[in-house]
């Protein structure tokens, strides 16, 4: 059972949530990510359950990329992203139990908007019963030692454990006809994505909004269950139009609009006005 444990900002609740999980957790600046890349990879390689939880004070620092590329190989690292205080709690436990699950580090993106937002009524949720299936054996015929291990670490990493909470859907609602628009965002830019969304609809715009809150490994099956019939995509993130180009990856036959502020906060008007350019087609 979920218990309240009263006001706190987005980083005491993921301090709690972590406490005496039996993990190995560290924060660190994102600044400080890539000095630091080798001796993440050592945990890695070592199988140090482990959560990291990565302080982004700017813009520049939320480069969603530079954590999709952190360790060698091509690698991707597991990355959860809250959007507001309580999911700072439910992903920090996420985040505890999939590390101790994988024997991995794993990632929780924080960015300062959200670390020092203020709620009541937080709970201490229960650790996510999670889980996973083994990696098929590789066919290390003629492979070396290091390519095999390499291989390895890949092929536990692509997999995202059974129960792991990976994105939310507001679908557009059901009166309006079929979704045309589908907003994609993560982190505290949902906040802004929510209203534009919300404001869309009152205009009439057919619109569903997708929270993502696993960044990488690209919950691909999530984008494209709520891509479906969809015809324009507006990804609206704090950060340069980088996870935008993910997006159009993934959706190539589909229009992708990046709704991206290089200079702070992204504000409800720029998600909007990227709703509104966008064809009304028939």
């Amino acid at each position: 059972m979920s218990a309240e444990i009263g006001t706190l900002t987005g980083r005491q609740a993921v301090e709690l949530a972590l406490r005496d999980h039996g993990v190995n957790v560290e924060f660190i600046g994102a600044g400080d990510v890539r000095r630091n890349s080798s001796r993440l990879f050592q945990l890695l390689r070592g199988g140090t359950p482990s959560v990291i939880v990565i302080e982004a004070l700017s813009v520049e620092s939320l480069d969603v990329m530079a954590l999709r590329w952190i360790f060698p190989g091509g690698i991707t690292p597991l990355v959860l992203c809250p959007s507001n205080v309580f999911e700072c709690a439910e992903l920090a436990g996420a985040a505890a139990s999939a590390a101790g699950l994988l024997n991995v580090p794993v990632f929780l993106l924080l960015d300062q908007q959200l670390a020092e937002q203020i709620e009541s009524g937080i709970e201490a949720a229960p650790m996510p019963e999670l889980k996973y299936e083994d990696v098929p054996p590789i066919d290390a015929l003629e492979l070396p030692e290091a390519e095999v291990e390499m291989r390895l670490l890949e092929q536990r990493l692509s997999r995202l454990p059974g129960g792991l909470p990976l994105a939310t859907l507001d679908a557009s609602p059901g009166a309006m006809g079929r979704p045309e628009w589908l907003v994609v965002t993560y982190g505290a830019t949902a906040h802004a994505a929510s209203r534009a969304v919300a404001e869309a609809r009152e205009g009439g715009q057919r619109v569903s909004m997708l929270n993502l809150k696993v960044l990488w490994p690209l919950p691909e099956s999530e984008l494209l269950r709520a891509s479906t019939g969809i015809k324009h995509v507006v990804v609206a993130e704090r950060n340069l139009g980088q996870y935008a180009q993910e997006i159009r990856r993934v959706l190539p036959d589909l229009a992708v609009v990046s709704a991206g502020n290089a200079t702070g906060p992204v504000p409800q008007s720029l998600i909007l006005r990227s709703l509104q350019r966008t064809p009304r087609c028939c």
